[in-house]
């Protein structure tokens, strides 16, 4: 590697963390052992299909709409536990925490492709 050459983050690496988080939603009911819990399970593994099937589309063609899409999602994942009364710690602290990061990456996708323009 030269000297002057710069290391930098890939292009859309906010849509590949959002992927990402889809992907640990999906297997998040296991990895943190509240797969016996049928609603925090569903909830976890729908939301998380949702978040990744938003992300393919926005991987293939960017329109700022479809961010607005994950804000949805990461906003029903923060409200999810007391809607759906959940009782799962473990599930509740991962929903808002996971919701929080997507709702943060789609609104930072949003304004940095605003400054670009």
């Amino acid at each position: 590697m030269p000297a002057s050459a710069e290391v930098s983050l890939p292009r859309q690496w906010e849509d590949w963390a959002s992927w990402a988080f889809g992907i640990w939603l999906c297997i998040s009911p296991w990895a943190l052992q509240f797969d016996l819990e049928p609603v925090p399970t569903r909830n976890a593994v729908i939301v998380g299909f949702l978040i990744i099937l938003a992300e393919v589309v926005t991987l293939s063609i960017f329109r700022p709409w479809e961010e607005w899409i994950n804000v949805a999602l990461g906003a029903w994942l923060v409200i999810s536990p007391w809607v759906l009364g959940i009782a799962s710690a473990a599930a509740t602290v991962n929903f808002v925490v996971v919701g929080v990061l997507v709702i943060a990456l789609a609104l930072y996708e949003m304004r940095s492709v605003e400054g670009e323009t």
